[in-house]
């Protein structure tokens, strides 16, 4: 059974493919650009849940894996062009 995708990585997905990267590639490269939370990043959350609950928290980390993809997404659009 495959994982689940998150319907926002569906076009990062195709783009990755349109460039030539295998799934395994495509997956690597989404957790290494999109999912991965600097150590940093993680102690901020952490913080923030602290003072302003968990669904507060999950908004945050999901505001912030939709910025990066956005960014991913312009960046290879730029790559493609």
């Amino acid at each position: 059974m495959t994982k689940a995708v998150h319907p926002a990585d569906e076009p990062i997905i195709k783009l990755l493919q349109q460039q030539g990267l295998i799934k395994s590639e495509v997956e690597a490269r989404l957790k290494q650009d999109v999912y991965r939370l600097a150590p940093d990043e993680v102690n901020k959350i952490k913080n923030y849940a602290k003072h302003f609950g968990i669904d507060a928290k999950e908004r945050l980390i999901d505001e912030i894996l939709d910025l990066r993809r956005e960014s991913l997404v312009v960046q290879l659009n730029r790559i493609q062009r």
